[in-house]
């Protein structure tokens, strides 16, 4: 493996360093690294390409690597390669340039799209949980990606998503009752439900959301998120991603 071009913490850029502070945080704190195993692969992936870990992919593991590590709750091995910082040090140079990391507009907006990122993962997250209680298939927590996409333009928060996928799945299970199926029909049910309990949510024609009990958020990544970039408090899962709410952080300091 070619060592990584990356000197300072600074060249990494913010997913950068948000990435592999929320990795080091998960490792430390027995944390999920982000809110979906989907984001975390997909953000150890992109540490993997610029250099600073290794990753036994496309093997599931290494069977024989002494210093491997292993994330606490996916169980994903990985192993850091970046020499320029000790690993004492290195948690405390990510976090300064986090809490250093500017706020003109194109950084605000740089905070924007990863707190509507985040806002994803924790509806995806919450959906997949709730299709578990249900016993339905997680592997159908990832429609909720295409009822996001489709429907961005609403900017609902992640209660009130937490509220859409907390619907949608009872509605399914009230279908498979019915039925006696856990099929596809009962699939596309809890997908136009969602849709159908989004639309309605965000045209205020029901006042519905369900807040987590602990605004912390659960994942690395969204704790160093609300730790060092955005202060937000409940505002991170009670309102949509917006810049007023990120741009007001910066007289909280």
């Amino acid at each position: 493996m070619a060592p990584s071009p990356f000197q300072t913490v600074d060249d990494l850029g913010l997913q950068g360093c948000l990435a592999l502070s929320a990795l080091l945080m998960a490792q430390e704190h027995r944390l999920p690294v982000a809110p979906t195993r989907r984001m975390t692969m997909k953000m150890m992936l992109r540490l993997c390409e610029h250099g600073l870990i290794q990753v036994p992919w496309p093997e599931a593991l290494w069977l024989v690597v002494p210093d491997a590590e292993e994330t606490p709750i996916e169980h994903l091995q990985w192993k850091l390669t970046w020499s320029v910082y000790e690993r004492c040090w290195l948690r405390e140079a990510l976090a300064d340039y986090l809490d250093q990391f500017p706020r003109d507009d194109h950084c605000i907006g740089l905070r924007l799209a990863q707190w509507t990122e985040l806002v994803d993962g924790e509806a995806e997250r919450f959906f997949g949980q709730q299709l578990a209680k249900h016993r339905f298939d997680i592997a159908w927590a990832s429609d909720i990606a295409f009822v996001l996409k489709e429907l961005r333009h609403l900017c609902l928060s992640a209660s009130q998503w937490r509220y859409c996928g907390w619907a949608a799945t009872r509605r399914g299970a009230s279908i498979a009752q019915q039925s006696g199926h856990h099929n596809d029909t009962v699939r596309e049910a809890i997908y136009s439900e969602l849709r159908k309990r989004a639309v309605n949510v965000s045209s205020g024609a029901w006042n519905c959301a369900l807040p987590p009990g602990n605004p912390l958020p659960e994942s690395a990544l969204g704790r160093c998120f609300t730790r060092h970039l955005a202060k937000l408090g409940p505002i991170y899962w009670n309102e949509g991603p917006n810049v007023d709410a990120l741009g007001g952080w910066k007289e909280w300091r």
